[in-house]
C-alpha cells in the first residue's frame, strides 16, 4: 500500500510539474516568436493558458496532500487534540463534499460542451476536452480527502492524535483544511 501511495504521489507531481513546465515553454516560444521573427501565434497564448490552469489545478492537489493549502490554524492551534479531531474530520469532509459537487459540475459541463460540440475561438480546438480538468481534477481532489479523512478515522485516530503530538500534524498534513 505504501508502495502505492508514493507512486501516486509521483504521479501528482509529474503530472503537474509536466503541465506548468509546457504551458511555461509555450510562453517562452511565444515570446521568441514575437521578438525575433515577429510572428507570434495565438494559438500558443491559448494552449499555453491551458497548460498552466491544467499545472495549477493538478498542483493543488499536491498542496493538499503535503499541507501547504491555505487554512486558518491560529484558533485551531488554542484547541485541544480531541477538539482539533473533529474540526479536521469536519474540515476535510465539507473538502469532500465540495469537490463531489465540483467534480459533478465539472462533468455536466463537460457533457454540455461535448453535446453543442462548442470550440475555442483561436485553435478551434474541442472545449471539451479543454473543460475535462474539471472534473479530473475533482477526483484527484476526492482522493486525497479521502485519504486524510481515512488517516485521521482509523484506529479510532490514536496514531493521527501521536502524530499531532509529536511534529504538529504537518508530516502527513491531516490537519485542518479551511
Amino acid at each position: 500500500m505504501e508502495r502505492l501511495k508514493r507512486a501516486y504521489a509521483a504521479f501528482e507531481d509529474y503530472l503537474s510539474g509536466g503541465m506548468l513546465f509546457i504551458g511555461l515553454c509555450m510562453i517562452m516560444l511565444n515570446v521568441l516568436l514575437r521578438y525575433f521573427w515577429g510572428r507570434p501565434q495565438s494559438w500558443l497564448d491559448e494552449f499555453s493558458l491551458y497548460f498552466v490552469i491544467w499545472g495549477l489545478l493538478f498542483g493543488m492537489c499536491v498542496a493538499l496532500r503535503d499541507n501547504h493549502h491555505i487554512k486558518v490554524d491560529m484558533f485551531y492551534n488554542l484547541f485541544s487534540l480531541r477538539i482539533k479531531r473533529m474540526i479536521s474530520i469536519f474540515s476535510n469532509t465539507l473538502g469532500l463534499a465540495f469537490c463531489i459537487f465540483y467534480t459533478y459540475y465539472g462533468y455536466e459541463l463537460v457533457n454540455s460542451y461535448l453535446s453543442s460540440g462548442q470550440r475555442s475561438t483561436d485553435s478551434q480546438f474541442p472545449l471539451w476536452i479543454i473543460n475535462l480538468i474539471i472534473p479530473a481534477s475533482g477526483v484527484l481532489f476526492s482522493i486525497r480527502f479521502i485519504d486524510k479523512l481515512f488517516h485521521i478515522l482509523k484506529k479510532g485516530g490514536r496514531e493521527w492524535m501521536d502524530e499531532m503530538e509529536k511534529g504538529g500534524g504537518h508530516t502527513n498534513g491531516d490537519g485542518a483544511a479551511f
